[in-house]
Order: structure tokens, then C-alpha cells, then sequence
């Protein structure tokens, strides 16, 4: 369990890429068929050979992709070689190049063996099943004492599964359950149950899913395995064994809407099962302890249909929570009737005309707020109804009402604690009106009134962003200055900021350049002390480095980085710090994790580790050994999220950490495909390298919710568009789950936005990220002002995505970037 090494550990295909001797180099240069002698060189790597990149055409994947033997690669490099391209994705020819190296005569045993395996491996991952049998098959005939043989048989029981055959399947994961127990256990015997179910084992499956869940695995993927057995057992006709399932989830479950969600499959269990009245009574508890999830209203509405009388301001509340309104309306009116006023809460009428306003009736929204401003004086939803009736008249249009019913609250309930939000609405619908001179002057009077608000802090930054617009930077900068005393953190290093720019332009050296460190050391690793920053230097924003450092020596960083760990968490271990203690080598999660990612179930794998890293996460020295074990196996996001923690642990910024640690957080993984598109579109690698880290953090099966998938995150729509110009063959959304190809499709659009946008690297980003129209219009109204840029920005996770990369870029150009 061990590692080799932390400066010996191979532990992505960049730094096997500069290990190599240059021997190597010439041989994949050969292999790629690019030309040393290329003039055309876009940058330089920095390495212990001092290479020069030469850019590369788009690489196209022949139909059989092999490497021809020749006595001038030793098996070793070829292996090397082979795994570099499963790593960046280029599947077939990494499948060529293993089935070329297990051809080759002469190669060490070792190394075919290795070669067999992570064919049969790279054939599963591409869901080559048919191959991924051969290739497996082949590897367990031919090294049958080999330590990796147990996880051949379960690779290919999985590959049996993918072709649906399920008896072969059943047979492989038994075997590697007789000759590995105690370590997956839980995952191969689920994967049996799959195979006896499709099989109509029905029986015998139940009894290995039952198996699986009563053996070890982390919490997540257990309750979705109880899930899915509860649903096998009703499938089965067994209602109770179900039920036992449900309730198991409940006894560890905390997440209130997730544990409303099993409740109701309970409650439904019972109700199916002819258990009406215990059906039911789970009904009840659903509705009275899980308000404002849709299981309240689901079994809500199971209820009224058995008959029961329920309490009509409930039946609303829990209809609105839901989004019905037209049905809280009828229940709150019904409701309102059958009561005394006395008796009715004033929420009932603030939720009334909330539901109005959601159905288009204002005139009846603003009735409904009025009962509560009339009636209810003294009641907590006194404020927010006064409140609700300024947004009910902007959303219907009317804005000078509006402006005016905010004023009227701050004028006549200043001592309420919604008169700061009034005065901040009046203030912003000024602003945003074209008054200007108006919004500052409330936004000033709001600062006075309730400085210790965050409705204050926000309208100073709007006030003084109005002032340096309107060209008064005698105000911009006093209020500038005063937010910067009343705030921490991103605020304050945003004022900051400012402050030190219009010092600039007033010929203020000495206070720009205070200012400008304070928002260096107010809030580190952020896009404000990332700007001022640059500023400090007089360096464009997103300026190149001249050159990159992406290999160097980890001996002295290691030792760096280790002293640092002893001073900072008061380590007094002697020797080596990096290696695993014994108590985390012996950690189940550890153990099931590796042997998971070894046996490509990627998925249970991250599980694992996630629950591992939670509890050490405060824990620098065992978040270290877990950021190096953990990018030694390939677990890149892992280490990112582990090597995090050690600098939240130590309480510093990332450039305050060793370099060691702090080029963990921000790595450079799958290196040769972002050089290769880096220089195909004249990009910045650190720019990508940043986008990759913002958009996936390096997990290259990153899928969001509006499709974007892969290390760079393209939306179907855009992808489309990428295929047709690059003229990409047979293209599937899917394919950019490989990283090569994830990573040229983002490189290709990222260039676009750039060539659109003469470079500008800000503007780009908002382009990828928001489209190129609204970029275009945010970079006309700041006339290509980049910190105005910033302020011209509508949507605020645009905003933020802009600014998060500027910051992330801050930091590899301080890591990799050399003058």
C-alpha cells in the first residue's frame, strides 16, 4: 500500500513525458511525425533537456492505430508510450500500441504482462466489450500467478455484463470473490445479483444483494444500493423486506427532502401492501415533519383522496411550497372564511398574495399584503409585506411606485429591519434607471443609517462604482475607502482595489501602492488580489509568461514542503513524511477506493475517497500522504481536493504554500494534448489549464445538468458546432468524455473567442462562458476597461467565472510560468 517515492512516482503521462530520455522524445516525435528542426515555435518548455515545442496538426486516428517494432525503443519506453495514450484518451491507439508491444519479441515478462492487462482494461473503459474478453481472456491464461489476475476476472465479469452474459459474468466475479475477499465485496456482490437477476435467479440474487449491502462500503453508494434492492424485493412481491430496506435508509439518512423521499416509497409500500391505516399514518408523519418538500405534497394529496379533513392554512402552505398556486389560493381563501381574523396567521396573507402575484393578479396580491399591513402591526411578516407590495408594483411595471413604496418604508419604519432592504431596492432601481446621482444619494443615506448591514456594504460598492463612472474620483475613492474599512475578504479586497487605481490616476503612488496590498493580502487566492497584483507589477491582465517550467526537480520541493509541514502542524514524525501511516494504509476506504479504481469502477472509487478525505480534512500531514498516494494512482481529482485541504488546514493561500503542495492543487494533468491544442490555436497553456480546472476539475467524465460534458465542459449545441468546423468524424457527445478530445474542442472555442475578441482574454472567458453576444455588449459599455469589464457583467455566475479563472491563472503563472 505503500508508494514508491513521491519525485520517483509516475503519476500522470506529463511527467513520464519529461522523465524520459531523449531518446524518447525522438521516438514519439517520430511516432506523432513531427519535425525537430519546425522553426515554428509558439513557446518553450523548460526541462532538464531543454525542449522545444514544435506545433503539431490536428491529430486524426487511424483506423488500426499501431507503433512498429523497432530495436531503437526499449519495451519499457514502448509500455510508457502505450499508457500515455490511454491516459489522454486516445483509446485505439493505445490499444494498437499494447497489442504491438505483446507481438514484439523479447519483451520482459513483466512488462507483457502489464501491456495485456491494460489492454483488456482500456478495451472495458472505450466499451469495446468483445475485445476487452479477448485481451483479458488472454491475460489470465498466460500469467495466471500475476497479482493483478483476480482483478483481470473482475474486469472482465464486468465486460461479460456489458454483453449480456451474465452466466460467464457470474462466474468471474465469484472467482475473484473465492481468491480477493474481504476487500470489494459489497461491489461484486451486487454485480452478481445483476447477473442472477437478468438470469431469473431471483432467489439467489436477492441473497447476494443482500450480501452486498450488509458488507463494507461508504454510505452514499450503500443507500442507492437499498434502493435498489427494496425496489427488487417489491418487484418480487415481497413488500416487507422492502420496507426493512426503506427503514435502513431512514436509521442513517440526514438529509431532510432525501429522507421525505424514502418516507413516501415506505408509506406507498405499505399502502400497496393492503396496510392502509400504518400506509397512511406515514402519510401524516411526511405532511407534518417534511414541510416544503414535493413528498409533503405528494402524500398531501394521498391523504385528501383517503378522505381526511386536513387543516385548510397546511393544505395552502404545503401547495405553495410546491409551486401550486391556483391551489393554495382556493385553500388560504377557504380557510380565511371558515376563521376568525384573530385566529389566521399573517403569514396566510403574505403567502396569499404571494401566490396572486405568481398567477398574474397584482391588484389582488397588493389587497392581500395590505390585510397584513393593516391587521398585523406588530407581527414578524409586518416588514415583508411592506416590502412585497414595492416588488409586486416593479414586476407589474411600475417603477416610480415602486421607488416610491421602498422610500415610503424607510421613511416611515426606519426602525424595522427591512427598511436597509427598502432603501437598497430604491437605491438599485435608480441606479438602473438612468438616476444615477439619485441611487448614490440613497445608497449613501442606507451606509449611514445601517452601516453594519449587508444591504450597506453592497450599496457603497454600487455608490462608489456609480461616482468613478460619473467621473467624480474624489467620491468614488472616499466611499471606496470607507467599504474597505467595514468589510473582509472579497469585499474588502475589491475596495481596496479600486482605491489603489484611482490613486494611480490621481499620481498617487504611495497610496495605490498601499491600497493595492491590502487587496494582495485581504483576501488571497482571489481574482481582486490577482488584479491588484498585476497592477502592483504593471502586468496585462492574462499576460504571458515567456516561458514554462513543467518539470524541474521534486527532490528539494518535497523536502520544502515537508519542513514546512512540521513547523506549521507541529509534525514530530522523523523520516519521510510522505508515505501513508498505518492507520490510513489500513482504512477500508483506502483499500476499497484503489482496488476500485484498479478495477475501473471510477464512480465507487471517488465515493470512497471522498468519505476518506472528510475525515481527515483538517488533518495537513494525512491530507499530504492522501494528495500524493492519490495522484500516484490516477486519482487526479482527488489529490487536488486532498492537496486543498492541507492548505485550508494550515490556514494560508496558495502561493504560501510550498510549491510542492500548491502545484497539487493546481496541477497540470494530461499535458501533451494541452500543449498539442494550445499551440494549434495560439493559447496561453495556463489559460487552459485554468479553464480545465474551473470547468471539471480535471475529472474528465464531468457531466452537468445542461449536458457538458468532459474536462472543458461543452454544451451539446456548441460541441455540434466544433465537429462541423473541425470536421471531426462520426462525432458523439460522448467522445468528449476522452480528455484529448475534450480538451481540443474547448481549445478550439476558447481560440474563437479570442480571435472575436482581439485577444482579450476577459472577454473571451465571458464569451465561453455567457456567449459572444452579451461579451461583446459588456466590452462595449466598459470600453475594454478590464476592471470595468468586471463591473459591466449582468449575470453574476459569468462574473464570477471570469473572475475565479483570473485568479486560478494568477496562480499556475506563479507555478509554471518563468518571467
Amino acid at each position: 500500500m505503500t508508494p514508491a517515492r513521491p519525485d520517483a512516482i509516475i503519476p500522470s503521462m506529463m511527467k513520464r513525458f519529461f522523465s524520459l530520455n531523449w531518446l524518447l522524445l525522438v521516438a514519439l516525435v517520430l511516432l506523432a511525425g513531427c519535425n525537430l528542426s519546425d522553426n515554428n515555435v509558439t513557446y518553450v518548455i523548460v526541462t532538464s533537456d531543454a525542449v522545444t515545442a514544435a506545433p503539431t496538426a490536428l491529430p486524426t486516428l487511424p483506423p488500426t492505430a499501431t507503433i512498429p517494432p523497432t530495436p531503437t525503443i526499449p519495451p519499457e519506453v514502448s509500455l510508457q508510450i502505450a499508457d500515455r495514450y490511454l491516459v489522454n484518451g486516445y483509446f485505439e491507439n493505445a490499444v494498437g500500441a499494447y497489442q504491438t508491444l505483446l507481438e514484439q519479441p523479447g519483451v520482459p515478462a513483466d512488462v507483457s504482462a502489464t501491456a495485456a492487462f491494460n489492454l483488456g482494461r482500456s478495451a472495458l473503459r472505450e466499451g469495446l466489450f468483445d475485445n476487452a474478453v479477448t485481451a483479458l481472456t488472454d491475460f489470465v491464461t498466460r500469467y495466471p500467478q500475476d497479482s493483478r489476475a483476480a482483478q483481470a476476472y473482475f474486469l472482465r465479469g464486468d465486460a461479460y455484463l456489458g454483453l449480456s452474459r451474465w452466466a460467464e459474468a457470474l462466474a468471474d466475479f465469484q472467482y475473484y470473490l473465492s481468491v480477493r475477499p474481504g476487500l470489494i465485496d459489497s461491489y461484486a456482490y451486487e454485480r452478481m445479483g445483476d447477473a442472477q437477476l437478468a438470469l431469473g435467479q431471483t432467489e439467489t440474487a436477492l441473497a447476494n444483494y443482500a450480501q452486498a449491502a450488509n458488507a463494507s462500503r461508504s454510505l452514499v453508494p450503500l443507500l442507492a444500493l437499498r434502493e435498489k434492492l427494496a425496489q427488487i424485493y417489491l418487484n418480487a412481491g415481497m413488500p416487507a423486506e422492502a420496507l426493512a430496506q426503506y427503514d435502513a435508509i431512514l436509521a442513517v439518512a440526514q438529509n431532510a427532502p432525501y429522507r421525505a423521499s424514502i418516507e413516501f416509497l415506505a408509506a406507498q409500500t405499505l399502502l400497496n401492501s393492503g396496510q392502509t391505516e400504518a400506509g397512511l399514518q406515514r402519510m401524516e408523519t411526511i405532511l407534518n415533519t417534511y414541510t416544503g418538500t414535493s413528498s409533503a405534497y405528494q402524500a398531501m394529496n394521498v391523504l385528501l383522496a383517503n378522505g381526511y379533513d386536513l387543516d385548510g392554512y397546511l393544505v395552502g402552505k404545503t401547495s405553495y411550497d410546491y409551486g401550486d398556486y391556483q391551489g393554495a389560493i382556493a385553500a388560504f381563501n377557504t380557510y380565511s372564511t371558515e376563521h376568525l381574523l384573530a385566529s389566521i396567521p399573517a403569514e396566510l396573507y403574505l403567502l396569499l398574495g404571494r401566490a396572486y402575484r405568481e398567477i398574474g393578479n397584482s391588484a389582488a396580491a397588493v389587497t392581500a399584503f395590505q390585510t397584513v399591513v393593516a391587521q398585523y402591526p406588530n407581527d414578524p411578516a409586518f416588514g415583508e409585506a411592506l416590502l412585497e407590495q414595492g416588488r409586486t408594483k416593479f414586476l407589474a411595471g411600475d417603477i416610480p411606485g415602486a421607488i416610491q413604496t421602498y422610500l415610503s418604508i424607510a421613511d416611515t419604519y426606519n426602525y424595522l429591519p427591512e427598511s436597509a432592504e427598502a432603501l437598497w431596492r430604491a437605491g438599485y432601481l435608480y441606479g438602473t434607471n438612468d438616476e444615477p446621482g439619485l441611487s448614490r444619494q440613497i445608497f449613501e443615506r442606507l451606509a449611514d443609517a445601517y452601516p453594519d448591514t449587508e444591504q450597506a456594504r453592497s450599496g457603497l460598492f454600487l455608490a462608489a462604482s456609480a461616482a468613478y463612472n460619473l467621473g467624480d474620483l474624489t467620491g468614488a475613492e472616499r466611499l471606496f475607502a470607507r467599504l474597505a474599512v467595514t468589510t473582509t475578504g472579497d469585499d474588502q479586497s475589491a475596495a481596496y482595489l479600486w482605491v489603489g487605481r484611482i490613486a494611480l490616476g490621481e499620481n498617487k503612488p504611495e497610496t495605490a501602492q498601499e491600497a493595492l496590498q491590502l487587496a494582495v493580502t485581504s483576501s488571497p487566492d482571489s481574482y481582486f488580489s490577482a488584479r491588484a497584483q498585476d497592477i502592483m507589477t504593471g502586468r496585462d491582465a492574462f499576460a504571458r509568461p515567456q516561458a514554462y517550467d513543467f518539470a524541474g526537480d521534486d527532490a528539494p520541493l518535497i523536502a520544502e514542503a515537508e519542513n514546512w509541514l512540521r513547523q506549521t502542524f507541529g509534525v514530530t514524525q522523523t523520516g519521510d513524511l510522505w508515505p501513508l501511516s498505518p492507520t490510513v494504509q489500513a482504512d477500508s476506504r483506502l483499500i476499497q477506493g484503489t482496488e476500485l479504481l484498479a478495477v475501473a469502477a471510477y464512480d465507487e472509487a471517488e465515493n470512497e475517497f471522498s468519505d476518506l478525505m472528510d475525515t481527515y480534512q483538517t488533518d495537513g500531514l494525512v491530507s499530504y500522504q492522501l494528495a500524493i498516494y492519490f495522484r500516484g494512482i490516477g486519482a487526479y481529482q482527488a489529490s487536488v481536493f486532498a492537496a486543498a485541504n492541507v492548505i485550508r488546514a494550515a490556514n494560508v493561500g496558495t502561493l504560501d504554500a510550498p510549491k510542492y503542495i500548491a502545484r497539487m492543487r493546481y496541477p497540470i494533468y494530461y499535458l501533451d494534448p494541452v500543449l498539442e491544442s494550445s499551440q494549434r490555436y495560439d493559447l496561453d497553456p495556463l489559460l487552459l489549464f485554468s479553464l480545465i480546472r474551473h470547468e471539471s476539475l480535471f475529472d474528465t467524465y464531468a457531466t452537468a445538468a445542461a449536458g457538458e460534458k468532459g474536462l472543458t465542459q461543452v454544451i451539446p449545441s456548441t460541441a455540434e458546432y466544433i465537429a462541423g468546423q473541425l470536421g471531426w468524424p462520426n462525432y458523439q457527445h460522448s467522445d468528449l468524455f476522452r480528455p484529448y478530445i475534450g480538451i481540443e474542442f474547448g481549445a478550439y472555442f476558447l481560440g474563437e473567442q479570442l480571435a472575436r475578441f482581439d485577444g482579450n482574454v476577459q472577454a473571451a472567458l465571458a464569451g465561453y462562458n455567457a456567449g459572444p453576444g452579451r461579451a461583446a455588449n459588456w466590452l462595449a459599455l466598459s470600453g475594454g476597461d478590464p476592471d470595468l469589464f468586471m463591473t459591466t457583467i449582468t449575470i453574476d455566475s459569468t462574473r464570477g467565472y471570469v473572475q475565479r479563472i483570473y485568479g486560478f491563472y494568477a496562480i499556475y503563472r506563479a507555478l509554471y510560468g518563468i518571467g
